[in-house]
């Protein structure tokens, strides 16, 4: 039972930052990723003897994922917005143009559509760009963690950069059609 508890601690050590990292970018809610990382190392602890070692990390992924969506699903509905977030905003803006902080929010809620449709619609290459930037993360260590070879990180990297090219083009474009 030690031998357990002390793999679950140094599984905990290691991926606790990224996993509620990787959450946290999708709900936006620290709250709530702080319990769904939670669930997922409990989880893990009833797993533990049935995950091999090298999975371990991929697996907390896997599984915070459906943990995620199952609190939705379960009245996670409604965004918690932290009055954090707008304090810090309206002190950088307090001496500009008051219309900078609406352009500074309509353009932070178009970066979280085009990022929550990139993970929907390629969530590797999400998970790959957000340890890869959000954790500074090489990729050798990025491949291992997603249980991929290196140079396939590299090159999700440049295709998603294109991806995201494209579709912020595409929200200007729903943008400018909606000012039409």
């Amino acid at each position: 039972m030690k031998e357990k508890d002390h793999r679950l601690g140094d599984y905990f050590k290691r991926y606790r930052k990224q996993i509620m990292w990787s959450i946290y970018l999708k709900t936006h809610d620290y709250h709530m990723a702080e319990d769904i990382c939670q669930d997922t190392f409990v989880r893990l602890s009833r797993n533990l003897n049935r995950v091999p070692p090298e999975k371990v990390g991929k697996w907390l992924f896997l599984v915070s994922e459906h943990v995620r969506i199952d609190y939705l699903r379960k009245g996670g509905k409604y965004k918690t917005i932290l009055q954090e977030e707008f304090s810090e905003e309206l002190a950088c803006d307090v001496e500009s143009d008051p219309g900078n902080i609406l352009v500074r929010r309509e353009q932070k809620e178009e970066r979280d559509r085009v990022l929550e449709r990139l993970a929907k619609e390629k969530p590797l290459w999400y998970e790959a760009l957000m340890l890869h930037y959000m954790e500074n993360m090489k990729d050798r260590e990025i491949g291992k963690l997603l249980g991929v070879k290196a140079s396939l990180i590299g090159k999700w990297r440049e295709r998603t950069l294109k991806w995201l090219r494209n579709a912020y083009e595409e929200e200007d474009r729903k943008g400018t059609d909606r000012e039409d």
